[in-house]
């Protein structure tokens, strides 16, 4: 079995340079067609059916918002869990459908719960012959003994030590394991991860202004050779922190800062009752899609910032670090995982 070795790594990155539009202001980055902020959803698969889930997007479709979505491939293991797959011929025809509209379809690993390599692999092969493409990202799911350098596998040096003080203080178990990347595992996938994703979702931080908390993203960590590239992203995983993380004042703010959010939540969690959606969330996607914003899948806001870095993606380890530390903060105060 080939596996991937590092090439020759790139200088460390630098934070963005992005010019002031005026004198008084703070930089800010020039989006194209002269929007003044960047927002894009990327939604966690868990429990998502055609019926609690195809609201929230043909609502996002109307008013011009195009963000990502995430999918399994292949069945659920689990036959209490309700949800669709790409074995499923509603669902499969509805995520064909869903990419035609121009939203980014991307993975949550390959089902429900754990796959060996012959299944990620198929997993994998089965995407590409229904989409036409690879998954350009991916996002770990606990449950999965695939993760990609997931739990303390995330972090470096003293940080990582804190968090697994944090973990065992709080008595927080881990329910899943970390060998996606291990290559004597029977759930080594790491070299098809770095063949196949180009996006792999790391830390999620509070504040709407995700580039404001990592203005280095995407980068790669080549301590953890088969990411190709890190993000982060905003917290929203359910309807009431969704809404709350897009209230108008932090609409107004984002687009006063000139910044960029990816905002990480799960459509299936309550944003849909007996088939409407919530009116408070067609309210505020209905004021977000006034402004001037970049409205455009995960993958291709990211792709933009990999430009503007100039394909300088090593970032700075004292940079990560205190970057490792101010999430890990956040998330003693709310439960670290």
């Amino acid at each position: 079995m080939q596996h991937f070795m590092s090439s020759p790594q790139p200088a460390p990155l630098k934070p963005l340079i992005i010019q002031p539009t005026r004198s008084d202001a703070s930089p800010r980055i020039a989006w194209p067609d002269g929007k003044e902020f960047a927002f894009t959803i990327v939604d966690d698969t868990d429990l998502a059916t055609v019926d609690n889930v195809k609201p929230v997007y043909d609502l996002l479709a109307e008013y011009g918002l195009r963000t990502t979505k995430t999918v399994w491939p292949l069945k659920a293991q689990k036959p209490e869990w309700n949800y669709g797959s790409l074995e499923d011929d509603d669902y499969r025809a509805w995520i064909v459908a869903l990419q035609e509209q121009g939203f980014e379809i991307a993975i949550h690993g390959t089902s429900d719960g754990p796959s060996r390599r012959a299944e990620i692999q198929r997993g994998l092969d089965y995407f590409r012959s229904i989409l036409g493409r690879d998954p350009r990202m991916h996002v770990n799911h606990v449950g999965q003994e695939e993760l990609v350098y997931w739990y303390d596998w995330r972090f470096h040096g003293i940080t990582r030590t804190l968090y697994k003080l944090a973990n065992k203080f709080k008595r927080r178990s881990q329910t899943s394991s970390n060998l996606g990347h291990v290559t004597n595992s029977e759930y080594f996938w790491g070299d098809l991860c770095h063949e196949h994703i180009d996006y792999v979702r790391n830390l999620t931080f509070q504040d709407i202004n995700t580039l404001a908390q990592d203005p280095f993203m995407p980068y790669h960590d080549p301590s953890r050779p088969y990411v190709k590239h890190w993000y982060s992203a905003t917290e929203g995983s359910t309807a009431a922190r969704f809404c709350k993380q897009i209230s108008p004042a932090n609409q107004d703010r984002l687009r006063a800062e000139g910044g960029a959010c990816i905002l990480y939540t799960h459509f299936a969690f309550g944003f849909v009752q007996n088939g409407v959606v919530l009116p408070l969330f067609r309210d505020l996607i209905q004021r977000l899609s006034s402004l001037p914003g970049w409205f455009v899948p995960a993958s291709e806001l990211l792709d933009l910032l990999r430009e503007r870095h100039g394909d300088r993606t090593e970032r700075d380890p004292l940079a990560l670090q205190l970057m490792e530390l101010k999430w890990l903060m956040e998330k003693w105060r709310g439960g670290t995982k």
